[in-house]
């Protein structure tokens, strides 16, 4: 039986994410910890326009979506493995970002 208040609960309680428009959303805390990173550094890539919440509410605060995630992992990626700062990442993101349309644009003429 579990005792009501155990810690290992609590997290776990976190990490289930919320149903939303037939997407799951996150907390800033969820996603936090689902990406181990600290919660100040996602507000600092929201300001900095590298992660986008899926949505914000007075009550909830900023929930995210699985996209954020992985663009705060992909940050942490850039800044750890690659030692960037945000600026450089914000311009890698845009040149993936532009690379990957670029490759769907490829595959749609290559189907036609």
């Amino acid at each position: 039986m579990k005792e009501p208040g155990n810690a290992k609960e609590e997290s776990t309680q976190e990490l289930q994410p919320v149903e939303h428009s037939m997407r799951a959303v996150y907390t800033i805390e969820a996603i936090a910890d689902l990406a181990q990173v600290p919660r100040r550094l996602i507000i600092l890539y929201c300001k900095h326009g590298l992660v986008v919440p899926a949505s914000k509410s007075p009550d909830n605060g900023w929930c995210f979506d699985d996209r954020a995630i992985h663009a705060v992992r992909r940050i942490e990626n850039l800044r750890n493995a690659y030692g960037m700062n945000l600026t450089g990442i914000k311009l890698m993101m845009h040149l993936m970002k532009e690379v990957e349309r670029l490759r769907e644009e490829v595959r749609f003429f290559h189907r036609q």
